[in-house]
């Protein structure tokens, strides 16, 4: 199952502290998603995410590129298409051959998604 732990608290209290210290000038700004969805503070996402302790997102997390979402940042919750019950909820952004992606996670299922950009040539 995805969101098994295995004696790894200490990465995710390291990963909820990492979320609070996030400094305003590392964040870049990424393009505007439209707004079909309800919008949340980072930090409620963060809390959310943090409750799940899933592997595979922890191992998004621990990617040298991934960034946080802040605490004041509004972000999306989408409906999960996995499990069809739960929000998606966005971790942060991940650096891809294509730019800067968003990541998100179900906080039901604990299925990760690393959103795909189309690449500008």
């Amino acid at each position: 199952m995805a969101h098994t732990q295995h004696g790894n608290g200490d990465e995710w209290e390291r990963l909820r502290l990492s979320f609070t210290s996030q400094s305003k000038d590392e964040t870049e700004n990424a393009t505007p998603e439209p707004s079909t969805t309800d919008l949340e503070p980072g930090w409620r996402a963060a809390r959310a995410l943090v409750r799940i302790q899933s592997d595979e997102l922890l191992a998004v997390m621990l990617r040298p590129s991934f960034r946080p979402v802040r605490d004041i940042e509004l972000v999306r919750v989408l409906p999960c298409p996995f499990c069809l019950d739960g929000g998606l909820r966005t971790a942060g952004t991940v650096r891809t051959r294509g730019g800067r992606a968003n990541v998100r996670a179900c906080d039901t299922c604990a299925k990760v998604e690393i959103e795909q950009r189309a690449q500008i040539s």
